[in-house]
């Protein structure tokens, strides 16, 4: 398995923290967040986790250099560009070596660094597998949210719904079946949707996300929602109230 954390955003919703250091490295249980979620990936067997940057890029390098299994830990360097998610995979996919040799069977786990949660990841890889999926999303239909994507029964993606601002996508989608689930953050990929995802996109490296490419790709490819069985913990740590309610996780 192949890890990738996404750990550039600027994190503006997190001042006065991220005004002098990276939203990643927020400190979570005495931890970095981003330590956190490598330990996550490693522990779920990862051989190679890349980590993209670019605000204050050198505090990340720094962190990851003091990690256990440094010598596992990749960079994807977005300090000119800040390209969001969907167009972070694609530098990887076009510029990583570890990425681009990897097994086409050899799932790739993206996971968000300012999201914790403590549900078992290889719960999510076995899901994957068994269905085939193209790529799996950790969804809940359980938390509130107004921005959800919409599943059919087998819990297939269909599309996307802003239900305080009523637009849907696809427009003309039938909604009244379907199963609404908040996204959470983590996602498997396979290497071949990887170079899919590459493959769609400009030959110039821009700011793309992933949310809009699974909205308009679902009908091509087979992207699931994967809800654990069980409970589980998940916080987002984006602002510090919401970091200061991930923080009593630990307390």
């Amino acid at each position: 398995m192949i890890g990738i954390i996404f750990a550039a955003g600027i994190g503006t919703r997190l001042k006065p923290f991220t005004d002098s250091h990276p939203k990643a490295l927020a400190p979570l249980g005495g931890e970095p967040a981003l330590v956190r979620v490598l330990d996550k990936l490693f522990a779920a067997g990862a051989r190679r986790v890349i980590v993209n940057i670019h605000h204050f890029p050198e505090q990340i390098v720094e962190c990851c250099k003091a990690h256990p299994l440094a010598d596992r830990i990749e960079f994807s360097d977005e300090s000119s560009k800040l390209l969001d998610t969907a167009g972070a995979l694609v530098k990887i996919a076009r510029e990583n070596n570890t990425l681009r040799t990897a097994p086409q069977d050899e799932p790739v786990v993206v996971h968000n660094a300012d999201i914790y949660t403590d549900f078992n990841l290889d719960d999510m890889l076995a899901d994957h597998a068994s269905k085939g999926a193209d790529a799996t999303i950790l969804v809940d239909p359980e938390r509130a949210s107004t921005r959800h994507f919409l599943f059919c029964g087998d819990m297939r993606l269909r599309g996307w719904e802003n239900t305080q601002t009523g637009v849907k996508r696809p427009q003309d989608l039938a909604t009244s079946a379907l199963v609404p689930a908040a996204f959470g953050g983590v996602h498997v990929l396979t290497p071949a949707l990887m170079q899919l995802i590459s493959s769609t996109a400009p030959a110039e490296l821009t700011p793309l996300s992933i949310t809009d490419w699974y909205i308009d790709n679902c009908t091509r490819v087979a992207i699931h929602g994967f809800t654990p069985a069980y409970a589980y913990r998940w916080h987002d740590i984006g602002t510090p109230e919401k970091l200061a309610a991930a923080q009593e996780c630990f307390s």
